[in-house]
């Protein structure tokens, strides 16, 4: 199953802010077809990194997705607080290696 990892670099002091934000979004977009598998916050590292996870069809799905979820009048509101948070944002678009846990559930369950 591709995966889209995304690595947000918060602004000093609005890590809170980005996390009340994406809890408004999340709903949008899972409902629209990604699937958040995980959020993350460095404790370790650079100090405001955060990740998302999002499992989904194929690399077609990032913009088609957002651009459907930007449709919606909730997620423009909070969308453009996204500008307020973030200084970067980075997407990586990866396939599922055979090792993973996920793929090896499914060769067990004969998928």
């Amino acid at each position: 199953m591709p995966f889209m990892l995304v690595r947000l670099e918060c602004k000093y002091g609005k890590t809170q802010e980005f996390q009340e934000v994406m809890s408004h979004l999340v709903p949008v977009l899972e409902a629209k077809g990604w699937r958040l598998h995980g959020a993350y916050q460095n404790s370790i590292g650079r100090l405001n990194r955060c990740y998302d996870l999002w499992e989904m069809p194929d690399a077609n799905h990032v913009g088609s997705v957002l651009a459907l979820a930007g449709q919606e009048p909730e997620f423009r509101e909070w969308a453009d607080r996204l500008g307020d948070c973030l200084e970067q944002e980075e997407l990586e678009f990866m396939s599922e290696l055979p090792y993973s846990i996920e793929a090896r559930q499914r060769r067990v369950a004969g998928d």
